[in-house]
């Protein structure tokens, strides 16, 4: 009779088989279902944690210093890939040359001091430098989107950990210096494989909600609204007409709104907000809901005529609400107004520059309209 071999579940089988699911989780929910940039990036980046997570457990198993170097940068360069993701995914500039040169340097670094009194500074580094691109991710996550706040907030947490963890390994490691250096890097080995439990997961869902729940938003209207506006605007360059906008119009606050009212108020709330922007624009406007409390408005006018219709819009949103299920809640909102003169024809150029403009209304209070200048394309 064959003896039975026991078999050892480890923090490293588990770490294997978790990321494993959740890379199937993010690819058929996320880059298959709502193909994208964006998606494609999340994949690829689930790509690359799965294949060092088993890099990890053949290190693992085979004590190869190597394996487990090049399993550490693959794991590493995930936050980069979520970053330049989240960034398209909300519509604006990617900024490729830092996520390029951190997936060229890190696993070169790391595979070059393998086996070295370098490895564990190098790893350190690195480290610090992933956990630079986590904070991006929380950034990113939290900056405008306060009404899908409860779905970012694992994801932002879970990033917002990791800088910490970076920060205090670091800093332990100065103060310690060469003392007990096997002892620090199993630890960091340790944190980085619960780490990558931790974080993959929070990803994964906060990932697939954001696509799923703003894809059932806009759903192929948003498409076809967004074509539309990219064939007027190719038309409008033709024929060299720069008497055209795109406007940003946001609720302000619409958070605290949703608290100070039941969830059939605050939908009733949201339907009005839209409907005052469809009648105090022209019928020529076209406007796109792009969001509950968000409409983004393809325009043409020249200036007088455009900041009449802001007036109008603002003015309108601003009237006490008349329901009297929801008396006394006043809503207000802030617009952003880019322009074909100063923007450009390119429709997402045009609405990332207005989404700019629009934070900066917000900023200075609300319940104003901004205009985008070339200090907001830098930060598009």
């Amino acid at each position: 009779m064959t003896p039975l071999v026991p078999v050892s579940v480890d923090i490293t089988t588990s770490m294997v088989a978790v990321v494993t699911v959740l890379t199937a989780l993010v690819v058929g929910l996320g880059t298959l279902a709502r193909p994208s940039r964006a998606t494609v990036i999340w994949g690829a980046a689930f790509g690359l944690g799965v294949l060092g997570a088993y890099l990890w457990l053949a290190g693992q198993q085979t004590q190869e210093q190597m394996l487990r170097s090049i399993a550490s940068a693959l794991m590493l360069c995930f936050e980069p890939l979520v970053w330049v993701g989240l960034r398209l995914h909300f519509g604006r500039r990617a900024s490729w040359w830092p996520v390029v040169a951190f997936l060229v340097a890190v696993p070169a670094l790391l595979a070059a001091t393998s086996d070295t009194r370098w490895y564990l500074p190098s790893f350190h580094l690195a480290f610090l430098a992933s956990s630079a691109f986590a904070g991006l991710v929380a950034y990113e996550l939290l900056r405008d989107r306060p009404t899908v706040r409860d779905i970012v907030l694992p994801l932002a947490l879970a990033s917002s950990g990791f800088v910490v963890v970076a920060i205090v390994s670091a800093a332990s490691a100065l103060v310690s210096g060469r003392i007990g250096s096997d002892e620090q890097l199993s630890a960091l080995r340790g944190m980085n494989a619960v780490g990558t439990l931790v974080v993959s997961t929070c990803a994964a869902f906060t990932l697939v909600l954001l696509v799923r729940t703003e894809a059932r938003a806009a759903g192929p209207a948003h498409d076809d609204a967004a074509e539309r506006a990219r064939r007027r605007l190719r038309k409008a360059e033709a024929q060299h007409d720069q008497a055209w906008s795109v406007l940003d119009i946001r609720l302000d606050d619409p958070v605290d709104l949703r608290e100070a009212s039941t969830g059939a108020a605050f939908a009733r709330l949201v339907d009005r907000f839209h409907d005052d922007i469809e009648e105090a624009l022209p019928a020529s406007a076209d406007a796109e809901r792009v969001e509950d409390g968000r409409a983004i408005v393809l325009l043409r006018g020249g200036d007088e005529s455009v900041r009449h219709h802001l007036r109008a819009v603002l003015g309108r949103i601003a009237v006490m609400e008349r329901d009297e299920t929801i008396t006394g809640i006043r809503s207000s909102a802030s617009i952003g107004w880019a322009t074909a003169s100063v923007v450009g024809y390119d429709y997402d150029a045009l609405v990332a520059a207005a989404a700019q403009a629009c934070a900066r209304a917000r900023a200075a209070g609300g319940d104003q309209w901004k205009r985008a200048t070339s200090m907001d394309l830098s930060g598009v």
